[in-house]
């Protein structure tokens, strides 16, 4: 899963703060302008900071005159004192100032506000805490001490503390993107990725050029995307929506022959979801079965779906057979009548073309704008989508979003549907998008789904996730939908700071799933170059090494980490498995032992490494609870094996019998798969 980083990078440029230069006969009108002024922050890496301090004085008395100015005096002096250490970067002697004058004046909130922002630059964040509380308890309007006390709670890993001062900080000040980032990550960190992505869209509106809010927002999408597929594959298995999901996702990784598998189980269904014939028409053509692919799109076509792919597919299928007059005809007609269509989705057919058919179809595309007969760059589409090595990117544009209001619904729009004009069928929808019953929902997603406006796409399967008899479908979209957008975001965050460390650990986060460890392993070490003291990219490259069975350098890793750290679950868990593979089992257990606080995920390896310590220590009871409590993953039956000799061991036979007989079942569908890759590599090669 992933997860937004919860440290902040700050590069704060202090001004110096604003003094009062008054005379005893302006005092009180020195109240009145500063306590004018507010303690305001801009985005730390965007502005400098001006500590606006207001300072209220005891009431005067004619006795007390000569006191007062003493006070005063003392109180002016401190404050200097604080304003030039600040702004010579001497956050400790800024602070022991402003301490100084919480002492004179322990009721000034501003006072404790500005100590608790010296203490947080000093990186004294225990003091910075109890600074920040001081000041809100006298004090709970004021924004900066609630906002910089929801980042300490952050950095120290305490979103739940942090949520309710972050979210008090942004109705205090709506104006400042770096509350909005700030909530952002609290709620990343607490899986709310849907409240996270929105708070990151407030944050841009007010910082459109924001890397680390774009980063965020991509890092949050992804993990909507991850947690909708949890559901679906958990909850939703049988939906035929989970199963085109499931083939979609074999297609985007190139998997072509289990994208085949998986699309004839998803129109096996009886009623199979829209265009599932079409998509399964697309991987037939990249696996040049032409004759395959025309059966499914002519399947499709006559199931009244009304799907535009089955038409774009039929295109295709002319340009692969060599009749590139007749492909081009069909691709500028569907272009015409949307062109977001054409650019969106053309992509899906890489590879279906040889680069010479590519070519000749671009070129003869090319001919055609020169003389004027296209509205779009059909040429550059086409080679973008078979040329390229990568699929071409859809920016975010969130106008194009906003039109969404409590609108009348519309006439009857199908018809644009039918004829492919999915553009005109998305406007006329997404403005009545609250009062659409869910026939209309899932046409709107349809429609803005293949015309490129994912953010529609999204907030219609949100709302179609509100209701259980459309909540699968509302994950099937969803995940669609925001993965596009989770790449916009990072595409955008990369061109604004492409040597950021949390995109070089997305990066590689991406390559490790795909099993490219050297890429990842490079990816890392580029976070680690910008910053050497990311605990989660040392442990990240620790990771990559260890799976390239580079054991001692990961385990020298991991070690460092726990001198820091000693309580690290993952970093315990990391050396410890190391530990274990290489039959160090009494070393490797007192590791495993400080893992309570691991991901959920990773607790079922948790227990399956613990039975490995017990079973070879001669701890047989403990070591069947453990494999049993790690039954989750075992996916090729490796796990059962070992509880059936176990139970051999214990002397219950038939706990033996059955589990052997669970491990011979979960080894032929692991033989299956594995039969199925050798032929997906030999496709692969074919196709290279």
């Amino acid at each position: 899963m992933l997860k937004v980083a919860s440290t902040f990078e700050q590069d704060w440029v202090p001004s110096a703060a604003e003094l009062l230069q008054t005379d005893k006969a302006d005092v009180s009108t020195a109240r009145r302008n500063s306590r004018s002024k507010c303690i305001g922050i801009a985005h730390l890496k965007r502005a400098a900071l001006v500590l606006c301090v207001a300072i209220p004085f005891t009431n005067f008395t004619v006795n007390g005159i000569a006191q007062a100015q003493d006070h005063e005096q003392v109180l002016q002096s401190l404050l200097g004192d604080a304003a030039a250490a600040q702004s010579r970067g001497d956050f400790n002697a800024a602070a022991e100032s402003y301490r100084e004058a919480t002492e004179l004046e322990p009721a000034v909130p501003e006072f404790w506000a500005n100590l608790g922002l010296m203490y947080h630059e000093a990186g004294r964040s225990a003091d910075a805490v109890q600074s920040f509380k001081q000041a809100i308890h006298l004090n709970s309007a004021l924004y900066v001490p609630q906002l910089f006390l929801g980042i300490e709670y952050l950095k120290t890993q305490k979103p739940d503390a942090a949520l309710p001062l972050l979210e008090t900080a942004t109705r205090l000040n709506p104006q400042d993107p770096l509350a909005e980032l700030s909530l952002g990550k609290a709620y990343a960190m607490l899986n709310r990725s849907d409240h996270a992505a929105n708070a990151f869209w407030k944050a841009l509106r007010l910082a459109p050029n924001d890397g680390s809010a774009w980063l965020g927002l991509g890092a949050a999408y992804l993990q909507q995307v991850d947690n909708d597929a949890r559901l679906m594959t958990s909850t939703y298995n049988d939906s035929p929506y989970a199963s085109l999901r499931a083939a979609e996702t074999f297609s985007d990784e190139g998997k072509l022959v289990e994208a085949e598998n998986a699309y004839k189980a998803a129109i096996a269904s009886a009623s199979p979801a829209p265009c599932a014939h079409a998509e399964f028409g697309i991987t037939l053509l990249r696996e040049k079965k032409i004759v395959e692919a025309r059966e499914q799109f002519a399947t499709e076509s006559r199931s009244k779906s009304h799907c535009g792919l089955a038409t774009l597919g039929i295109a295709v299928a002319e340009a692969a057979e060599g009749h590139p007059d007749v492909a081009f005809k069909a691709l500028a007609s569907i272009a015409a009548d949307d062109a977001g269509f054409i650019q969106s989705n053309l992509h899906l057919f890489h590879d279906s073309l040889s680069d010479d058919h590519a070519r000749s179809l671009a070129d003869l595309a090319r001919n055609h704008q020169s003389a004027g007969d296209l509205s779009i760059d059909l040429g550059s589409v086409i080679e973008e989508a078979f040329l390229a090595n990568t699929p071409p990117t859809t920016g975010i544009d969130e106008d194009r979003t906003s039109q969404t209001t409590k609108a009348p619904l519309p006439a009857d729009v199908e018809p644009f549907y039918a004829a492919g004009k999915y553009g005109d069928c998305d406007q006329a929808l997404k403005p009545a998008l609250e009062k659409l019953d869910s026939a209309q929902q899932q046409l709107l997603a349809l429609c803005s789904f293949y015309t490129g406006d994912f953010l529609t796409t999204s907030k219609v399967a949100e709302r179609q996730k509100a209701s259980p008899t459309t909540l699968a479908r509302g994950l099937y979209w969803e995940t669609k939908a925001d993965q596009e957008l989770a790449i916009a975001a990072l595409t955008r965050a990369d061109e604004i700071d492409p040597n950021s460390s949390r995109m070089h650990m997305l990066t590689g986060d991406v390559f490790r799933q795909k099993r490219r460890w050297s890429d990842a392993e490079a990816e890392y070490r580029k976070a680690l170059a910008v910053d050497p003291t990311s605990r989660g990219a040392r442990l990240s490259v620790a990771i990559v090494l260890f799976t390239e069975l580079k054991t001692d350098e990961a385990l020298k890793i991991a070690n460092s980490l726990l001198t820091e750290v000693p309580e690290d679950p993952e970093a315990n868990l990391l050396a410890g498995e190391i530990l274990v593979q290489e039959h160090k089992f009494e070393e490797a257990e007192p590791y495993l032992s400080k893992c309570k606080n691991l991901d959920p995920d990773l607790i079922p390896r948790l227990h399956v490494l613990l039975g490995q310590v017990y079973a070879a220590t001669n701890r047989i009871s403990g070591a069947i609870s453990e494999y049993k409590l790690g039954l989750s993953n075992d996916v090729d039956g490796s796990i059962h094996y070992q509880l059936a000799r176990l139970y051999e061991k214990s002397g219950d036979k038939d706990a033996a019998a059955e589990e052997i007989r669970i491990s011979q079942q979960l080894r032929k569908r692991w033989d299956d798969q594995a039969h199925t890759a050798i032929e997906q590599l030999s496709t692969d090669t074919s196709r290279q």
